[in-house]
């Protein structure tokens, strides 16, 4: 392997993981398929929705089925995952007014983003975006557009252009402070980036 390309793909490597760190994710984008509860605030009233409906409306029992094998998987499972992807839209598509199918929206962006398929994700978030009124996830949203541009698609032309609105529309909300941070690293050459990395954990130790 060259030297160039082992920098690159190191850079890479750092580049995600920094970005991880600095958006204060544990160890991915995603945090799980499944997890319905960690999506906002608005999940609390969507659960007691959830409680009421999932005797009647197969749906909500399909995807608590598929929530459920996710969480127990030991192993991230395509097939699975691509349901619980097919069911949230569905459910969204069917109920994209109440607050069970706003986060349906926001986790089928995640699963869609944990299969690899980017670019739906982006626009799943987009529409979750411009759908929700909460100011802080809207800020959420336009952040982990810029993200995914940045660490899966390696576009940073783009990912500094959401980057940027995030700090311009949202200047007030922590993704704004986590844009800045992003966008710093962004801006770096390889050499720099090899530099903050390096004293980042020098301090760390």
């Amino acid at each position: 392997m060259s030297i160039t390309k082992c920098v690159s793909q190191k850079r890479n490597n750092m580049l995600r993981i920094s970005l991880v760190i600095l958006s204060g994710f544990l160890a991915t984008i995603i945090q799980s398929c499944n997890d319905t509860s960690s999506t906002s605030e608005h999940n609390s009233s969507a659960s007691n929705v959830r409680t009421k409906e999932i005797i009647t409306d197969p749906l909500l029992i399909e995807i608590h089925d598929m929530e459920r094998k996710a969480k127990s998987d030991t192993v991230f499972d395509r097939n699975t995952a691509l349901r619980l992807l097919i069911a949230y839209q569905t459910y969204y598509n069917q109920h994209g007014k109440d607050s069970l199918g706003q986060a349906y929206l926001f986790e089928a962006a995640k699963v869609a983003d944990a299969l690899g398929k980017y670019q739906k994700s982006i626009d799943l978030l987009i529409n979750y975006h411009d759908l929700v009124a909460n100011y802080n996830k809207k800020a959420e949203a336009a952040f982990l557009v810029a993200f995914i541009y940045d660490a899966h698609l390696k576009d940073s032309k783009k990912a500094i252009e959401y980057y940027n609105k995030v700090i311009e529309l949202y200047p007030k909300s922590e993704w704004a402070e986590q844009a800045k941070s992003a966008l710093h690293l962004v801006e770096m050459n390889d050499e720099d980036l090899m530099k903050f990395l390096d004293e980042k954990n020098k301090k760390a130790s």
